[in-house]
């Protein structure tokens, strides 16, 4: 009787333990990963970046990825040596490799991987990749909005360069003609202003001020400021009166 309390407190000491950990006494999570979100840092010319995952089979039994995969065509995932199966605490890597292409700023992606143990629709991991490019040419702020029927005043959108390296703006338009804007020089290959006011402000209307640069990086050549007036909205429905 009392080998038999003893096995039962054992167990349920077990239990809270596995709770606790969050993992399971069979290794139900399969492949346990050392970190699953990771933040990097890239130099502003960098075109790709790649990022290490490793795990871990933890579980009791042989684990196969079947396949991963990301919403992001920007993402490509590899697993090292091809391998896909793995015996118990054997360790693997997945590198995933993101093509930078005109991304800048802070930028989060993410990849999901199954394995053969896994639903269509629940992948047992998802590994998360936050790139941060430095923002060398930055527009604050990035969309400017008037009100419909509102007064239409001039606002001021601030083109400030972050670089030791000047970067001059070459050409600039609209593609909307209701937006009247001005291109002002602060400090020539530093810092800009675009001034901008709708001719009117009675019908919604949306456009982009595109500028050209002389950047040597091309994520940097062509910027967007974006201009809209927004749509009035609908006044909320009054109730019929009650008889």
């Amino acid at each position: 009787m009392i080998m038999r309390t003893a096995f039962i407190r054992s167990l349920a000491v077990l239990f809270l333990m596995t709770l606790a950990t969050g993992s399971s006494l069979y290794g139900a999570n399969g492949l346990s990963f050392d970190e699953s979100r990771i933040e990097v840092t890239v130099a502003p010319e960098a075109k790709t970046v790649t990022v290490p995952y490793f795990f871990t089979n933890n579980t009791d039994r042989t684990i196969t990825i079947k396949r991963y995969d990301s919403a992001c065509s920007c993402l490509s995932a590899k697993v090292k040596g091809g391998k896909l199966s793995y015996q118990p605490g054997e360790q693997g890597e997945i590198k995933v490799v993101f093509e930078l292409g005109t991304f800048s700023g802070l930028v989060e992606k993410t990849v999901l991987i199954w394995t053969t143990e896994d639903e269509d629709k629940k992948p047992s991991s998802i590994l998360s990749v936050v790139i941060n490019i430095p923002v060398l040419f930055e527009v604050n702020p990035k969309t400017s909005f008037w009100e419909q029927h509102g007064d239409g005043q001039a606002q001021v959108i601030q083109l400030k360069i972050n670089s030791r390296e000047p970067i001059h703006i070459l050409e600039h338009g609209a593609t909307n003609k209701n937006f009247d804007y001005e291109l002002k020089t602060i400090k020539e290959g530093f810092e800009y202003q675009l001034v901008v006011k709708p001719k009117d402000t009675n019908t919604p209307a949306f456009g982009m001020i595109k500028l050209t640069t002389d950047s040597s990086m091309p994520r940097y050549r062509r910027q967007m400021a974006f201009v809209c007036v927004r749509r009035q909205p609908a006044p909320p429905s009054t109730p019929p009166a009650k008889p």
